[in-house]
């Protein structure tokens, strides 16, 4: 691995932007399809778990007050391009993604950078300025914004903090650049989880960079550079071979691993929806482990 890469690895680690549970203690992770998994990927964390949470917080704040996309857009540069400024941190991760840019689009290839609300502005408004391009904002109620005027047909590369299954692409971010009469090249992102995310936007011909992909490689490596032990990369292996022989081994057997009691409310949905539809058909085999944590959904539903 270069020292790049295995900046990149420990800052991952350190900033939790891929979290990993401990079996022993729990809780485990609750993922949006309401079914659990060992680790959680969180990429904005990776400028700093504070700053991000601070930096969300005042993004969702911008977007409820103002209407007007430019003085959206005047708000957000000020408030993400102040705080990257500040930090030495938030500038390591940039840099990287524009050695990433420089070295895989050639030079003129895009001219301007594409984020779409909200965590790919993080990523995409710092980097348009060191690439010295202009900065397109996609708003989730299907306009864009540039500051500065653009042609038809000029090209996009679209910056983001994670690809997953890429719904937002299909679903948002590429029909809006088509309505702006945007073309667009590609995208660059910091993680990718899965490979169904990329397989649709490589048969959709984009070309996809990413600096990391969050697959078992990555847990190899972590564990090579002495970043998890073996036990929690065999784990993860496992889960990647089968989620349902991972969940048999690792979680039918202990309630308090659930933390159903102290769940935040969209982990406790997920987690009662796991147990009520029982989509890995788990429940025949272990029918005392689902009845115990029924107990526990309702206990908690009646407090």
């Amino acid at each position: 691995m270069t020292d790049a890469t295995n900046t990149l690895l420990k800052l991952i680690h350190d900033t939790k932007a891929v979290s990993i549970w401990n079996h022993k203690t729990g809780p485990v992770f609750w993922y949006a399809a309401s079914v659990p998994g060992p680790f959680y990927v969180n990429t904005e964390l990776v400028i700093g778990p504070a700053l991000a949470a601070e930096l969300l917080e005042k993004i969702t704040a911008i977007i409820a007050a103002t209407k007007d996309n430019a003085a959206r857009a005047e708000q957000l540069n000020k408030l993400i391009l102040g705080a990257y400024q500040m930090s030495p941190q938030y500038q390591q991760v940039i840099s990287a993604m524009k050695l990433a840019a420089e070295r895989e689009f050639p030079a003129g290839s895009f001219n301007v950078i594409s984020g779409g609300e909200r965590r790919d502005w993080l990523f995409s408004i710092p980097l348009a300025q060191e690439l010295g391009v202009r900065h397109v904002f996609l708003f989730k109620n299907q306009t864009a914004y540039c500051k500065e005027s653009f042609k038809e047909n000029e090209r996009a590369l679209h910056v983001a903090d994670l690809i997953n299954n890429a719904a937002s692409y299909f679903d948002l971010w590429f029909p809006i650049l088509v309505k702006a009469k945007l073309d667009y090249i590609g995208t660059l992102c910091i993680n990718s989880r899965g490979s169904n995310g990329l397989n649709r936007l490589k048969d959709h011909g984009k070309k996809t960079v990413t600096l990391n992909s969050v697959d078992l490689s990555f847990f190899d490596k972590s564990l090579a550079s002495g970043l998890i032990d073996r036990d929690t990369r065999d784990e993860i292996a496992a889960y990647f071979t089968s989620n349902i022989d991972w969940a048999k081994r690792y979680l039918m057997h202990d309630v308090k691993l659930f933390d159903a009691q102290n769940l935040d409310a969209k982990s406790f949905e997920r987690l009662a929806s796991f147990f009520t539809n029982d989509p890995w058909h788990l429940g025949e085999n272990h029918v005392a482990f689902f009845d115990a944590m029924k107990v526990e959904i309702a206990k908690r539903r009646n407090a």
